[in-house]
């Protein structure tokens, strides 16, 4: 599971990536937002999170992994 600190460090770099604020992408994610993060992201990107979306169990593959339910953890409160 992800502490606070490795968390943050995710958010940074995803906002450092897609040239955004931290708070923009939590406030994106809590929510449900995700049409204001895949904008900012280049058509290759947009392009993998869609196929891992329309993908069911590369979804479920991703949500179950410990990172993941870390920041859905954190985010639920």
């Amino acid at each position: 599971m992800l502490n606070n600190s490795e968390i943050n460090n995710l958010v940074n770099g995803l906002s450092q990536r897609l040239n955004t604020s931290p708070e923009q992408i939590i406030d994106s994610l809590e929510n449900g937002n995700l049409n204001s993060i895949v904008n900012k992201m280049n058509s290759n990107q947009a392009e993998k999170l869609q196929k891992i979306l329309d993908d069911p169990e590369k979804s479920k593959k991703i949500l179950n992994t410990p990172q993941a339910q870390a920041i859905i953890k954190k985010l639920m409160g």
